[in-house]
């Protein structure tokens, strides 16, 4: 009797296996097929795609992650595999992804809106793309998204309000598109936000004062656009903050002092605007800060003091400005600094001595003040320097032998001064020197035979000086 008793067993186990077994069958074949109309839709002149195919296991198609326990596809990531084509809406049907990255590829047309069914999505990165169209306000469905970066694509239209339904977004990146419009104020309710960036695009309007808010802050690029008004003080509230664009916009105004409180600042760069008013001693507080952007205003006053604080700053650019007063002579305790620009200001006085301290120095541009007295020798000692612009100021004495050492040295900018004296034969030993400007001064004596060994040379610019000699080939 027992085996008439274990024979309906065996086929009940057999057909509750089969029952268990088939929606996962039927979900894997139908992710499959999703999948393949997915590359279908991508034009078949590139090799990337080529284990999407029917006879392999769905995930271990190239740039698919599965779930291990159902087994169902959880991300795309089809980075940098030179797509091109469409993006078919098909990708909506894929319930359980949870990221997709079809960054850096060539893909075009539209953004399905399909994409708006994903309600587990939380990463989406379709940068670097020639996508079109304006950014789809079904986003704002996508509740479990965190990470949204559709930058340097084709998109136009304004930003929309209706992304700050997505309240646990911390990177949103929309730049280097075609958006116009303002920057909506409800971006300021995205509490949760760390990177925002807009810039590189055709933006106007102010910048709301409510991004303030936005606590968490550690990246704001509102670069390259046309934003007009002043920079809020609000934004020295964002004590999270390491990176600062505003630079290339239309920005009006004086320099908040409220951003001396961004104590973690490494980059500020609001250069090319119409600032007026005076660098605020404050940003001498600033002491994590790494870059110093604030070229081509309307600067007024003199160079902070306290701007000798910033111990870890490499870049000082405060070019094309009306700073008036001396070149402080604490900037010589600035030991990381590789450039300091200058020029085309007001400066007067001499150049400090100090600077000799700036050892890694590489690049030196002061020309276009009103600079006196002799150039110091001490700059010899900084062997790094590949750029050195002294030019269209009331610089007199001689040229420093020690200006020999500058191995480095790829251009050397004199003119338009009162030096005197004969040039150093050590300039000979510039072997990687292209420039060399010493015209409009007051040289004297045999242009001098050494600078041949000047093998890289290519442009000599001595005239309207008092030397004689041959041109060195």
């Amino acid at each position: 009797m027992a085996p008439l008793f274990f024979f309906p067993v065996m086929m009940l186990s057999i057909s509750i296996f089969s029952i268990s077994a088939l929606p996962h069958s039927l979900n894997h074949q139908h992710q499959q097929q999703l999948l393949l109309q997915f590359k279908d839709a991508i034009s078949h002149n590139h090799t990337s795609l080529l284990d999407w195919n029917p006879h392999r296991p769905l995930c271990n198609w190239s740039g698919v992650t599965c779930d291990l326990s159902s087994h169902s596809v959880i991300a795309l990531n089809l980075s940098h595999m030179n797509l091109d084509g469409t993006i078919s809406s098909v990708i909506g049907n894929l319930s359980s992804l949870r990221s997709l990255d079809l960054s850096n590829n060539a893909l075009t047309g539209h953004i399905p809106p399909q994409l708006g069914q994903l309600f587990r999505l939380e990463k989406l990165w379709l940068y670097r793309n020639q996508l079109q169209g304006t950014i789809p306000t079904f986003f704002s469905a996508c509740r479990s998204l965190y990470d949204l970066e559709l930058s340097h694509n084709q998109l136009r239209g304004s930003v929309p309000p209706e992304l700050s339904r997505l309240t646990r977004l911390k990177y949103l990146y929309l730049g280097g598109n075609n958006l116009t419009g303002t920057i909506p104020h409800s971006l300021g309710n995205l509490s949760a936000l760390a990177e925002l960036y807009l810039g590189d695009s055709d933006l106007t309007g102010t910048i709301p004062q409510i991004l303030g808010n936005l606590s968490a802050l550690v990246i704001l690029e509102l670069d390259n656009s046309h934003l007009t008004g002043t920079i809020p003080r609000e934004l020295g509230k964002l004590t999270h903050l390491q990176v600062l664009l505003l630079f290339k916009n239309n920005l009006s105004g004086t320099i908040p002092t409220s951003l001396g409180n961004l104590s973690k600042l490494r980059d500020l760069e609001l250069s090319y605007n119409e600032l007026t008013g005076t660098i605020p001693r404050e940003l001498g507080m600033l002491t994590h800060l790494q870059v110093l952007y604030l070229w081509k205003n309307n600067l007024s006053g003199t160079i902070p003091t306290s701007l000798g604080n910033l111990s870890k700053l490499s870049e000082l650019e405060l070019q094309e400005n009306n700073l008036i007063g001396t070149i402080p002579r604490e900037l010589g305790m600035l030991t990381h600094l590789q450039i300091i620009y200058l020029y085309k200001n007001n400066l007067s006085g001499t150049i400090p001595s100090s600077l000799e301290n700036l050892s890694k120095m590489r690049e030196l541009d002061l020309s276009e003040n009103g600079l006196i007295g002799p150039i110091p020798p001490e700059l010899g000692m900084l062997t790094q320097l590949k750029l050195l612009h002294l030019f269209k100021n009331y610089l007199t004495g001689t040229i420093p032998s020690s200006l020999g050492n500058l191995l480095k040295l790829r251009q050397l900018a004199f003119s338009e001064n009162q030096l005197s004296g004969k040039i150093p034969d050590s300039l000979g030993s510039l072997h990687q020197l292209r420039r060399l400007y010493l015209r409009h001064n007051k040289l004297t004596g045999e242009i001098p035979v050494s600078l041949e060994g000047c093998w890289m040379l290519e442009r000599l610019h001595l005239s309207y000086n008092k030397l004689w000699g041959r041109i060195p080939r």
